[in-house]
């Protein structure tokens, strides 16, 4: 099967093997990493994807590009650097649930995704995922013309920049509910984080209903907020599709925030 060639604005494009290894080695900021993985308090569980998008992996993990490669025993975020140069992964991710202790976790054997029922879960960060395919474009046409062309994953400056105002709005409705908020450049498109303690106490009722009230006017990814979906990116990780840090970026700042910031530009 032909690998659909997806098109991107910029210089945007995908990272190699030596690329990705280089920053995993010597660029990432693991510190801050963990500081954002600090709240709240518990365990917490990695993923990597290692190719499924670029087509880009090591050949000798062919038999894991396209899923998931769970990770259960990192209790810091530095303990992922050796995950992270042996499989040199397209996206890392972590697990919004939160945990018993690890050890815990990993001998009740549960399947992590299926653990809101499970003794060890103590509550999903409630996240935001907001990605720029999926707004309706003048240009492009909707995310069903994209897919029909087999670039689903395909967007344009418009597009960009319509995401980037949607992630701004999005934000200060949320403000008015919630306290602890941060905004993510996630390499295409923007994640809103609520850190709130409550936000976490949500049930997975309560979710779809706000992802549904919230996706007829944001171009939102209703699997993330409703937790269907608990994985999503670490920040101050590389986007190895798009070749771009993701970087927290301020809300004052958002507006004339662009992909080629220089903080989220890596220096292969």
């Amino acid at each position: 099967m032909v690998r659909p060639r997806y098109e991107m604005p910029g210089n945007l494009r995908p990272a190699s093997l030596q690329e990705r290894r280089r920053f995993y080695a010597r660029r990432m900021d693991y510190d801050a990493a963990a500081a954002w993985m600090s709240r709240p308090a518990g365990g917490r569980v990695f993923a990597l994807i290692l190719g499924r998008h670029s087509g880009i992996y090591p050949r000798r993990f062919r038999h894991l590009k396209n899923v998931p490669l769970i990770i259960d025993d990192a209790v810091e975020v530095r303990d992922l650097r050796p995950y992270l140069l042996r499989y040199l992964p397209e996206g890392v991710y972590y697990d919004r649930n939160v945990y018993a202790p690890l050890d815990e976790t990993r001998k009740a054997r549960i399947d992590y995704a299926r653990a809101w029922r499970s003794r060890v879960f103590r509550g999903q960060e409630l996240a935001f995922d907001l990605d720029p395919e999926n707004v309706d474009c003048p240009i492009h046409g909707d995310i069903a013309a994209k897919m029909a062309r087999h670039q689903g994953l395909s967007f344009c400056d418009w597009e960009f920049e319509e995401i980037r105002r949607q992630a701004a709005e999005l934000f200060d409705e949320l403000a008015r509910r919630w306290s602890r908020l941060r905004i993510v450049f996630s390499g295409r498109g923007f994640h809103v984080h609520v850190f709130d303690a409550d936000a976490f106490r949500l049930s997975r009722k309560e979710r779809g209903g706000i992802a549904a009230s919230l996706a007829r006017r944001y171009a939102i990814d209703e699997w993330v907020t409703s937790g269907e979906m608990r994985l999503i990116r670490l920040p101050l990780s590389l986007h190895g599709m798009v070749s771009r840090i993701v970087i927290p970026v301020p809300r004052r700042r958002l507006e004339s925030f662009s992909y080629d910031d220089p903080r989220a530009v890596p220096r292969f």
